[in-house]
């Protein structure tokens, strides 16, 4: 049986006042599960800047000095704000670590360019809808889809983040339908 696992039709281009930068590690870009792709598809002020590949070191000086947006960084930790609690300072640069929770703390701790950038966390919200991988981290178990569109729904607004849930959705059921479930 052959499975149409197309989400074209889903993808509708989004125009944000945040910019998204998303660091993928190399290992995580090319896999089918990848959630990145799906976000640099639908946001359009949104970049990936891949990391870990050999002789080419990570370039975030445009997005770190970009005048017009404060950035900071997705990712829990100890001294990471809450994003709601500094969602008026806006607008942001949201730098995103996309790959393993191993991989991103590496991007985090590795990446001298992001010294000093706010570190934010998301307030608990809904378990998350992606059955695609194992969920190994309890309560910080998002896609890096459903992080981003839980963080510009606190900067944007509802209609970002079902612009980005919705193509998600259909990239985790046409997955599972691939894979006979």
């Amino acid at each position: 049986m052959i499975v149409d696992a197309c989400i074209c039709d889903a993808i509708v281009p989004v125009e944000t006042a945040t910019r998204v930068a998303l660091v993928v590690h190399c290992m995580e870009w090319n896999k089918t599960t990848n959630t990145s792709a799906l976000l640099a598809r639908v946001l359009v002020r949104s970049e990936v800047h891949m990391r870990g590949v050999r002789d080419q070191p990570l370039q975030l000086d445009d997005a770190l000095a970009d005048p017009a947006r404060r950035p900071v960084l997705l990712y829990p930790t100890e001294d990471a704000v809450q994003l709601d609690a500094i969602a008026s300072e806006g607008p942001f640069t949201l730098i995103v670590p996309d790959g393993t929770w191993r991989q991103a703390r590496r991007i985090h701790r590795r990446e001298p360019s992001l010294d000093g950038v706010q570190a934010v966390t998301l307030p608990v919200g809904a378990p998350s809808r992606y059955r695609v991988r194992k969920n190994v981290r309890g309560d910080y178990a998002l896609s890096t889809a459903e992080a981003v569109a839980r963080a510009l729904e606190i900067l944007e607004g509802e209609d970002v983040a079902r612009a980005i849930l919705a193509p998600f959705d259909r990239m985790v059921e046409a997955t599972l339908k691939t894979r006979g479930k």
